[in-house]
């Protein structure tokens, strides 16, 4: 099979995994997306805003990463994956922001899953889960902001994951 400029499949994926961080609007910044490209897309975009107020953040875990979410202070709570797993939530203190990501991902049944993820918080508390792998990305929110939302792939399982970083 020809892979075009790249050498294997593995290459092609690692091209469409790697993105820079990207600045969308005035206080809301996209980082690198973590995965594959399997599953149904998923955005938090339209409700993240500069200066929200992150409650807490739930992560779903088992042999893999089966989803996200998050709760921000006046909306309902945003969930993206599968029900599967355990749920593992780590509730924010007075001025605690998450301020850094951590993805580890691989194959599963010819897809590319999310297979471990931790976050951390300026408070140095982190929350993780799954299993590590070899391919690892991690991210740092830039200074002054905060992990406010996801985006990504996902179905049973979490395929990709991305953040919003907002201004807090």
């Amino acid at each position: 099979m020809h892979y075009g400029a790249f050498s294997s499949p593995s290459s092609v994926a690692a091209a469409l995994i790697a993105t820079s961080v990207t600045a969308v609007e005035d206080g809301i910044r996209l980082s690198t997306t973590f995965g594959g490209p399997h599953g149904k897309k998923y955005d938090d975009k339209a409700l993240v805003s500069p200066g929200q107020v992150v409650k807490a953040i739930t992560i779903r875990t088992g042999e893999r990463v089966n989803g996200v979410g998050i709760e921000i202070e006046g909306q309902e709570p945003l969930y993206h994956g599968g029900g599967g797993g355990d749920s593992n939530t780590l509730t924010m203190g007075e001025g605690e922001n998450v301020t850094g990501i951590e993805a580890h991902w691989g194959e599963c049944h010819s897809h590319t899953r999310v297979r471990f993820i931790r976050f951390t918080t300026n408070a140095n508390h982190t929350i993780s889960g799954g299993t590590r792998a070899t391919k690892i990305g991690i991210e740092s929110a830039p200074a002054g902001f905060q992990l406010g939302g996801f985006f990504g792939t996902s179905g049973k399982e979490l395929d990709s994951v991305g953040v919003y970083w907002t201004r807090i």
